[in-house]
């Protein structure tokens, strides 16, 4: 006697291949029922972060504007641990970091002895981005810029009497 007899199962049952592309479509259709909701929030969360942070650097002289950015940690005390995505903007008198999730991260300018370009970050290395390094006098803030790092470190070195030359 056979385990499985599919002689006795007739016609009636699905074949694997049509179970399969029915699992797929299905999980599918669930991913994009979770996906679609989360990427209409994230606008809409990225946009009211833009309006709070031209709101915030409003009356300063701003060097360079706000653009999406990311912030990758830092070594010195004070700073948050979670890295987070958001929007980066520089004025005389600050770099402002804001996130998708609100927090604010701020670093004076006049604590700010150095800038560079840095492969590698608190041992992260992501897919060819340089990080944008900003240095004071209790450590390292790293963040990742996607307009170009050369005008960041040009912008940032203006700033910083020690480090105009």
């Amino acid at each position: 006697m056979r385990f499985c007899d599919r002689e006795s199962e007739g016609t009636g049952g699905l074949s694997t291949t049509v179970f399969v592309v029915l699992l797929v479509l299905g999980i599918l259709a669930v991913l994009v029922g979770i996906w679609i909701p989360i990427r209409v929030w994230l606008r809409r969360r990225s946009s009211a972060v833009a309006e709070q942070l031209r709101a915030e650097i409003e009356g300063e002289s701003v060097v360079r504007a706000p653009e999406k950015g990311s912030y990758r940690g830092a070594t010195a005390a004070g700073y948050p641990v979670v890295k987070n995505t958001g929007l980066i903007a520089l004025t005389r008198r600050r770099l402002v970091f804001r996130t998708l999730t609100g927090h604010l991260i701020e670093v004076p300018v006049e604590s700010i002895i150095g800038v560079r370009e840095a492969t590698v970050f608190k041992g992260s290395v992501v897919g060819g981005q340089q990080h944008l390094v900003v240095e004071t006098s209790a450590g390292e803030i790293g963040f990742y810029v996607f307009s170009g790092i050369a005008d960041w470190i040009a912008a940032v070195t203006s700033l910083v009497p020690e480090q105009r030359t």
